[in-house]
């Protein structure tokens, strides 16, 4: 075995390299910079657009598949300047570990339901894992070089993303109360504030590299203005994964380098402790007194982490708070565990948790929408769920194995850059790690990018002690495989920016009535076939069905709703839509479907509206009051502050059992749950004295409408009792309560015919007809026997003729010497 040759400066052995052009130095730093300039390409991946995407994150992947195939094609070129092999054991065996992990992600497809959304995530998996061999080449060999510019790179990025954060809340939002309105529209490019979070943290890692090895004052106080700028972002975004990291990562790094530096513990702390404090109180006090809730007071740390909607913030009553609250995802973690021991294997495939079986995770979600769970929100949970027992070993022991190398290199190393480097790295992938624990980095593409940047620089601190090779052809087949790739991602992105298209199109629309702007012929030719679920796990099929149906093309509908039926089996939409269908359409009117299909869905959503009213109306017609009872209090149950669910059930209390008690009860309580409630505080009893029910208020348009009826309905009495003077009375008191009811204007002029006031009679009538309410033909029939009375036959004839015409029963009746008058 050859003696190893190691550089005077380096402890490092120096790599055998093929004999290079007599320019070596000016290529040698050529390819420095081209390595810095794929880096940057990969760590850019933060600020892409959406690009009209459905999801950030599939323009994000189709980026990095580019990326991978153009820094592959560059290390094909340069290959005699960048050696393609893995220079340690660990390192190889890494690479063999996330390959044999493809392979049983592979497997996994077997037990899919969807295997077209399996094929997105190998997809994903593969984008990350090319890129991971890619920056492991680029790096190996140069981490002493790259590491500073990565540094200062990441730190750039930092310092924008955080100016970013600080300019919506404190600047564009500035007089804004603190509330969930106010994230709407921050940074786009990370799809929500908890992975923009994570990446911050992750980040501000690298500027305590900068902060330990300052060299002059200028460096030093710009990293102390970068991590106060960088925490103060983290801290108004709110997200508790981060906010919670901060603290451990600050410990880890402080103590860190008091460990490096323990013989000067005393300086240390005056120079690096002290100033930290310093910055995390300003910073906590920053973004306390921005977005005051309060004018005049700061808001509370409660505040930043449990943001509240606008129309809650000056309720009386406190949300109740739990900073050990998991969220609701413990609910989502026993899903997973329950996926794990349905295939403990395999898992039920990967991509695929998102369309299992989760009846009790989809009850735990309250309120009156669908609902698609569609992470596990648990990064290791999601893998031990999706890819089973064996995936799950190979995917921590990756985390084990790069907190290994970390490790050991930190006690290891003498040189005392290379701690810092190695204690870097370590303090960022914690914080990675605390995130895969809460969250879902795996799937975002920027904190993905940078947790397997930080892998590479843990791999890259092991000294060079092998020279294994990887074979030419593995090179041109992973050039083939990111063409692929670009390809496959390309039908991904194509699709989601028409699942966007259509999502905006069909959001809050009735779905059995509205019309679209977008054509389903067109939708549908334009659909790529691959993938088959919108980034939501919801079936592409369910928004063409949609589209067809607003168009009558029912059939094309119901055979879309049957293939997301297949795609999706345990989702509810396609079955809600269903039920509507078959309880409205003429052409697939069929009540025992729609009632089957109603309650396959309000079972496991009982706040879902449209199946609850299907089947109460239902178990009324039926007379079945103890499913009608079971329906109620399931609903009110589930939507326990909605006033509709109270509301019914006082009704069905006051209704069937009669049980005035206990109507009087639930309104006393409806009153405490829902205080700020002018529609519940303003429920009344009201009695209809003309029917024996007695019916809740709804509100206040409720009871007026009620009244007025009970006037109508006297009126009508009175009226046939022929006592029309008191009945013209009672019909101008409800004229009065409905100016614009032309019925009662009806029955005014009805009323003065029977007291042989023809003329006033006329006036009203002249009204009624202009208001085109009543087309029956009555009014013209009743004003043509008034002008009759005043012995106007031409007059007469003309309205009897229109009643006529319009089908009235008593015109068809007349005499034809009437009509021809």
């Amino acid at each position: 075995m050859s003696k190893k040759v190691y550089h005077k400066n380096s402890k490092r052995a120096v790599s055998k390299i093929r004999k290079l052009h007599i320019r070596k130095g000016i290529k040698e730093e050529r390819i420095l910079f081209l390595d810095k300039v794929i880096i940057l390409l990969y760590l850019a991946v933060g600020f892409f657009p959406h690009m009209n995407a459905f999801d950030v994150a599939i323009t994000q992947w189709y980026y990095i598949s580019i990326v991978n195939v153009i820094t592959l094609v560059y290390l094909k070129f340069y290959k005699n300047f960048i050696e393609v092999d893995f220079h340690h054991k660990i390192a190889k065996f890494t690479f063999l570990g996330a390959l044999l992990f493809l392979f049983i992600s592979c497997l996994s497809i077997v037990k899919s339901i969807s295997v077209s959304e399996s094929i997105v995530f190998i997809c994903i998996l593969l984008n990350t894992l090319i890129a991971f061999f890619n920056l492991y080449l680029i790096v190996k060999d140069k981490l002493v070089e790259l590491f500073l510019f990565i540094v200062y790179t990441v730190i750039g990025f930092l310092v924008i993303e955080s100016l970013q954060v600080i300019h919506h809340f404190a600047i564009l939002n500035g007089s804004e109360p603190r509330s969930g309105e106010l994230f709407l529209e921050l940074n786009p490019t990370y799809g929500n504030r908890n992975i923009l979070a994570a990446s911050l943290i992750v980040k501000l890692a690298f500027t305590f590299y900068v902060f330990f090895r300052a060299r002059n004052k200028f460096e030093y106080f710009l990293s102390l203005c970068v991590i106060y700028i960088s925490v103060f972002a983290i801290l108004i975004i709110g997200a508790r994964t981060a906010i919670y990291s901060l603290p451990i990562i600050f410990l880890i790094l402080i103590t860190g380098k008091f460990y490096v530096d323990k013989h000067k513990a005393i300086s240390e702390l005056k120079k690096y402790l002290t100033p930290l404090l310093i910055i995390l109180s300003l910073s906590l006090i920053s973004a306390l007194s921005i977005n005051k809730i309060h004018k005049g007071k700061f808001n509370k740390f409660a505040d930043l982490v449990f943001t509240k909607k606008k129309k809650d913030l000056y309720r009386g009553e406190d949300i109740e708070i739990s900073f050990a609250s998991d969220s609701g995802r413990k609910e989502f973690w026993v899903a997973a565990l329950n996926g794990f021991q349905s295939n403990p294997v395999l898992g039920v495939g990967l991509g695929n948790w998102k369309l299992i079986k989760k009846e009790e995770l989809i009850k735990s979600n309250k309120n009156g929408n669908h609902f698609y769970p569609r992470r596990v929100h648990n990064d290791f949970l999601q893998v031990l769920s999706e890819v089973g027992v064996l995936g799950f070993l190979l995917f921590i022991g990756l985390f084990g194995l790069v907190y290994y190398v970390l490790i050991i290199s930190f006690f290891k190393e003498k040189d005392k850059d290379l701690k810092l480097i190695v204690l870097v790295t370590f303090s960022g992938f914690i914080a990675y790690s605390l995130d895969s624990l809460i969250n879902f980095p795996s799937e975002r593409t920027p904190i993905q990018i940078l947790g397997f940047l930080l892998i590479v620089i843990a791999l890259s601190l092991l000294k060079r002690t092998d020279r294994i090779s990887i074979h030419k052809y593995l090179k041109y087949g992973l050039i083939g495989l990111g063409i692929i790739l670009i390809y496959l991602n390309h039908q991904m992105f194509t699709s989601a920016k028409y699942q966007m298209i259509v999502s905006n199109n069909i959001r809050g629309k009735n779905i059995l009535e509205d019309k679209y702007k977008i054509g389903y012929d067109q939708m549908n030719k334009l659909y790529p076939s691959f993938p088959t679920l919108n980034f939501m796990g919801q079936p592409i099929d369910y928004a063409k069905a949609v589209l067809a149906y607003s168009e009558g093309k029912y059939i094309q509908a119901m055979n879309h709703l049957d293939l997301a039926i297949k795609e999706s089996p345990h989702s509810l939409e396609h079955y809600a839509f269903k039920s509507m269908i078959f309880r409205s359409n003429k052409l697939y009117r069929n009540q025992d479907s729609s009632i089957h299909y109603a309650q396959k869905v309000f079972y496991q959503r009982p706040g879902l509206i449209n199946q609850y009213r299907i089947l109460k109306k239902y178990y009324v017609k039926e007379k079945d009051t103890l499913l009608l009872l079971d329906l109620i209090n399931k609903h009110h149950s589930f939507l326990p502050k909605n006033e509709d669910a109270w509301i019914d059930k006082i009704n069905f209390y006051l209704k069937y059992p009669k049980n005035l008690k206990r109507a009087f009860e639930l309104i006393d309580s409806a009153k405490v749950v829902l205080p700020d409630s002018e529609r519940v505080q303003g429920l009344k009893i009201f009695g209809n004295k003309s029917k024996t029910e007695i019916i809740s208020g709804r509100d206040g348009v409720k009871i007026k409408k009620l009244k007025l009826q009970s006037v109508l309905n006297n009126a009508s009495k009175l009226f046939s009792q022929k006592k029309y003077n008191d009945a013209y009375l009672e019909f101008n008191k409800g004229l009065q309560m409905s100016p614009k009811n032309e019925n009662i204007r009806l029955s005014l002029a009805l009323t003065d015919i029977k007291l042989k006031r023809y003329k006033e009679a006329i006036q009203k009538l002249d009204m009624v007809i202009q208001s085109n309410k009543v087309t029956n033909g009555k009014p013209e029939y009743n004003r043509g026997l008034c002008h009759l009375r005043l012995n106007n036959k031409e007059a007469a004839g003309i309205d009897f003729r229109t009643s006529y015409k319009k089908g009235f029963s008593m015109a068809k009746s007349l005499d034809k010497r009437i009509l021809n008058y």
